[in-house]
């Protein structure tokens, strides 16, 4: 990974190397006959591109939402009633005490290397011992 990072940023500021100025390395003929991109087969620079190719952020205030747009809305208010609340000083939704976050943990990770044939099964094994082996399993035992 460390030869793939450094192909991708320039030491010691880290600048990425394929950047919007140099329309992130994208090269038709690769799309062609490689990847589905063209920008090369590092997901950071897929990453990268998603970010940034999107633009200036666009001026809402003189939006109209319409009903299907319900989502949208509900959001912004959250997150507008979130900034007040944060203003005053007090708690928004969703933000949680020390002992709540230490409680959580994040997505299984199912670090394995599988091979070609019967992805699906290595995997579906792989998590089947990896629950067998957790602490929960063994105390309902």
């Amino acid at each position: 990974m460390r030869r793939q990072r450094l192909e991708l940023y320039q030491l010691p500021d880290c600048k990425p190397r394929l950047h919007r100025g140099n329309n992130w390395g994208y090269d038709a003929e690769e799309q062609r006959t490689k990847t589905f991109t063209g920008m090369g087969f590092d997901i950071n620079v897929h990453d990268q591109w998603a970010c940034e190719s999107l633009g200036p952020i666009a001026n809402r205030t003189r939006e109209h939402l319409a009903t299907s747009d319900k989502a949208v809305i509900a959001y912004r208010r959250l997150l507008l009633r979130s900034i007040e609340q944060m203003e005053k000083g007090e708690t928004p939704p969703m933000v949680l005490d020390r002992a709540a976050a230490s409680a959580m943990t994040g997505p299984a990770c199912m670090d394995a290397i599988a091979p070609a044939d019967g992805l699906e099964a290595y995997w579906r094994e792989v998590d089947r011992r990896r629950r067998a082996g957790a602490p929960w399993a063994k105390t309902a035992a």
